[in-house]
């Protein structure tokens, strides 16, 4: 816990922790970009199916064109016709005509695209938890736009999707390392405000207003790589994490990456620093005794920490699996595709923020409950409207309902998150949430099949969403509290026995002396 009584001495949130939120945490925009592009990309513009039998006749192809005809598959296999799609945007589905016996194919890539999520999840925490967070944090970043712009110059579907699977895996990595290795910097006090910024969300709402001006498929990942390189100039800015590096007794890294927050901070350093961090590092050797390294079996070696796992991964399933379903399946609400994907967005800002309060105030887990009653109230309330709504009033009833539930679930995500980044120590907080990532790329692999069912009908879809919601309510309250307490940092830490640091007055002599 030495670790939390040196960032309090230096600035526990002040420019050094902007810093690091604006080019670690920032790093969202483009993970939420990437993450949804598949909500645009994987649309389909209206079309036409024109018989072949009729195009050599002059004028039939347009006059086939009405709302009679659109979206009307041909009648028999045996059957052929030239697909016709309007021209309002250019997505993967009119590029290979991912229409009809083929449209499954949207789907699918996009469940391609999150088991590369999976995948990159699973590793990009154990590297960085042997790595390091920021090597492991950069070559991910690099690679990331360098898949992103190799997908844009894609020549079939099935290269896209091959393309879309290494992007995913990128920002499986990415997912894993940028929230630990952000909290890592944050004083107990403010740890609650990693999870309450809304960069994921301004992430998705750029997005949305790129589509809107440039409405093509190709184009929206030539974007998204650019907008990559302002961000790899925090590799001279931005230091190693200085729980890493003590834990990793790397303590002349460790000393520099102070002295780098002090001077930022405009705050003097405890003298004792050397001393501190190298109680960390004895600490943790102790700890490892004849071990050498951590991998994912210590998340689940003791049922101490093995039950919190697996229930904190069972949160992180569903919700990603709720989440993505309903981003995955805007196109089936009514309304305008840019503005629903804008407005999904943008209403989880005011539950963003206020998770930062509620966290503090009734604590991770009760915020968290609070939040699944909501989205399961409001999915029921979709299935019902499906069902009784008038047809006038339908689409804005289940549109409103169905954004209240993404409301909730994005709230109770951002409550989880920080709940299941605190309950591990930092030798094993990086394995913990890429555990937790990996088990929500399998919520998101099913995601986009959930919404592809039943057609345009809305119902089954939400009664599953409703249903999930329900079973997730009955698990926060069995976790347990971590509003206030220090981050262990080694396996066998007591947070709940230890004795912050006090802040030294001017006719004390401290143990800590600043």
């Amino acid at each position: 816990m030495h670790t939390d009584d040196i960032i309090q001495a230096v600035g526990s949130l002040q420019l050094f922790q902007f810093v690091m939120m604006s080019y670690v945490f920032g790093s969202q925009i483009l993970m939420a970009w990437a993450m949804l592009m598949m909500s645009f990309a994987g649309t389909a513009p209206d079309w036409w199916c024109v018989p072949e039998r009729d195009q050599s006749v002059s004028g039939t192809t347009v006059n086939y064109m009405n709302n009679v005809t659109s979206n009307f598959c041909p009648p028999s296999s045996n059957a052929t016709c030239q697909f016709v799609y309007s021209q309002d945007r250019n997505t993967v589905t009119n590029e290979w005509d991912l229409v009809c016996e083929r449209s499954v194919f949207r789907p699918l890539i996009t469940s391609i695209q999150m088991g590369g999520v999976l995948i990159g999840a699973f590793f990009g925490g154990q590297s960085a938890d042997l790595l390091g967070r920021k090597w492991t944090f950069y070559i991910s970043l690099v690679l990331h736009a360098g898949f992103n712009l190799a997908a844009a110059f894609s020549t079939s579907w099935q290269m896209f999707a091959a393309m879309r699977f290494l992007i995913g895996s990128m920002i499986g990595s990415l997912l894993v390392v940028h929230y630990p290795y952000f909290l890592e910097f944050l004083g107990t006090k403010w740890r609650s405000i990693s999870s309450a910024c809304p960069v994921w969300v301004t992430g998705v709402c750029i997005f949305a207003l790129s589509c809107w001006l440039r409405p093509d498929w190709s184009h929206q990942h030539i974007i998204l790589a650019a907008l990559h390189v302002p961000f790899f100039t925090g590799w001279f800015i931005i230091p190693e994490s200085l729980r890493f590096l003590a834990v990793k007794r790397r303590l002349e890294e460790a000393e520099k990456v102070v002295d780098q927050m002090s001077r930022y901070n405009k705050r003097p350093k405890p003298s004792n620093t050397s001393q501190l961090l190298k109680e960390v590092a004895d600490q943790e050797e102790r700890q490892i005794a004849s071990r050498k390294k951590y991998t994912y079996l210590d998340i689940y070696r003791e049922w101490s920490i093995c039950w919190k796992s697996l229930i904190v991964q069972f949160l992180w399933m569903c919700l990603s699996m709720v989440y993505y379903g309903i981003s995955f399946g805007v196109g089936k609400l009514s309304g305008n595709l840019y503005l629903n994907i804008f407005l999904l967005s943008v209403v989880e800002v005011p539950s963003t923020v206020a998770t930062f309060f509620l966290n503090n105030k009734l604590g991770r887990r009760w915020t968290s409950f609070a939040f699944f009653a909501i989205a399961l109230t409001c999915s029921f309330g979709v299935a019902i409207a499906a069902r009784t709504a008038s047809v006038e009033n339908q689409g804005v009833i289940i549109n409103v309902l169905a954004m209240g539930t993404k409301v909730a679930v994005g709230g109770a995500w951002c409550s989880v998150q920080l709940m299941s980044t605190e309950i591990y120590p930092t030798v094993t907080r990086n394995l913990g949430y890429g555990a937790c990532n990996t088990t929500a790329r399998i919520g998101g692999i099913i995601a986009p099949f959930i919404f592809a069912m039943e057609g345009d009908d809305l119902l089954v879809p939400f009664v599953i969403v409703g249903s999930t919601m329900t079973a997730c309510a009955l698990l926060p309250p069995l976790l347990p509290e971590t509003k206030g307490l220090p981050l262990p940092d080694s396996i066998g830490n007591n947070p709940r026995g230890h004795v912050p640091m006090k802040a030294p007055s001017e006719k004390e002599n401290t143990k800590v002396q600043l």
